[in-house]
């Protein structure tokens, strides 16, 4: 059902082991949903394997550690603290003022294949939904420099930024950005290496390993970001390897360009909505053609200039050679989850 081009070096049984782990990903953001007592910011605990489903269930998967970041929705509900008494409160304590820290990936090694997966869960909360659909998000330089490119302001955001622990006013409780953990699951550092993170030391990742960078939705777009990042820390002896699913569009031009001689492969169905966002562009005249089409629009150039100052400046670019397919489910989010992804790869 996958339309690989000719030549490609698309490889099926990596796709689909990857979208396997995304799932599993997913499994485990349930599990952080229904079990409020798990602490899977410190657990490493392996991937189970009666979890994995086949044909991955005879791979051993070290967690080198689980990422998240916290979630603000804005909603404001039974919150009844003496705001007197708010400041040296655990943020629990506080109410429900719309804040969760939750999981969103982990980083594995997996020995025998000597290869690091690093793997981001798919779009799963309102929060979420809000961030990939944001049409006029703004973008800011990725890691903060210039010279990488411009990237989407909110997955930008929850890549980088920490978290504030429990003890709202202590420094020592605040938990790591997504950024932070990666950069520590593959370079190793001591116990306590960022406040009260992590609780026992990480063993660098060996500098021979193949490292692949996966995620479905909202995931997709932040290992596209992960997928640079990884590249610009220079560790490993060769380039990670993207596959990503179902993603929006993550940066601008510059942005992609860095991307130039990475094996990055992007899974998408002809039918979901999520991949066409955000906009690549709201000119609506052609710039560089003279043809019927763009003659037809030539009156919107008026409109253009009228309305430009509340139109986005958007320049958004897909990353990696497209792997199309088409499953139509008969409704949005039919067409996007991972089943339907898991259809076009031969896991159902």
């Amino acid at each position: 059902m996958l339309k690989i081009p000719s030549g490609s070096n698309f490889k099926m049984e990596i796709a689909q082991e990857l979208l396997l782990l995304v799932e599993y990903a997913h499994k485990e953001f349930d599990t952080s949903t229904a079990d409020k007592r798990w602490k899977w910011d410190d657990d490493r605990s392996p991937i189970p394997n009666n979890r994995i489903p086949m044909p991955i269930r005879n791979k051993e998967y070290e967690v080198k550690t689980r990422f998240g970041f916290a979630e603000y929705d804005y909603l404001i509900t039974s919150l009844k603290p003496n705001f007197r008494d708010i400041m040296g409160k655990k943020i629990q304590e506080i109410g429900g003022i719309g804040r969760k820290r939750v999981p969103f990936g982990f980083v594995a090694y997996n020995q025998e294949a000597n290869a690091v997966y690093v793997v981001f869960r798919g779009t799963m909360t309102p929060a979420e939904w809000i961030t990939n659909f944001q049409f006029k998000p703004g973008c800011e330089p990725f890691l903060n420099k210039k010279d990488l490119g411009e990237v989407h302001r909110g997955f930008h955001k929850i890549y980088t930024r920490k978290d504030i622990g429990d003890n709202v006013v202590d420094p020592k409780d605040d938990r790591p950005s997504i950024q932070d953990c990666l950069e520590k699951a593959i370079t190793g550092c001591t116990a306590n290496a960022i406040g009260q993170w992590p609780s026992q030391g990480i063993i660098k990742c060996p500098k021979d390993a193949q490292v692949y960078v996966t995620g479905h939705s909202l995931g997709g777009a932040l290992a596209t970001l992960a997928t640079l990042h990884i590249k610009e820390i220079n560790y490993f002896n060769s380039s990670p390897i993207l596959y990503s699913f179902a993603n929006p569009r993550a940066g601008g031009q510059q942005f992609a360009e860095r991307f130039n001689g990475l094996e990055c492969f992007r899974v998408a169905n002809s039918e979901d909505i999520v991949p066409t966002v955000p906009l690549a562009s709201v000119d609506l005249k052609a710039n560089q053609t003279n043809d019927t089409t763009s003659k037809s629009l030539e009156e919107t150039k008026k409109l253009t200039s009228l309305f430009s100052p509340l139109l986005p400046d958007l320049d958004y670019h897909h990353i990696g050679e497209p792997i199309y397919f088409t499953n139509h489910k008969g409704a949005i989010a039919d067409n996007h989850i991972i089943l339907a992804y898991k259809e076009a790869l031969g896991l159902q």
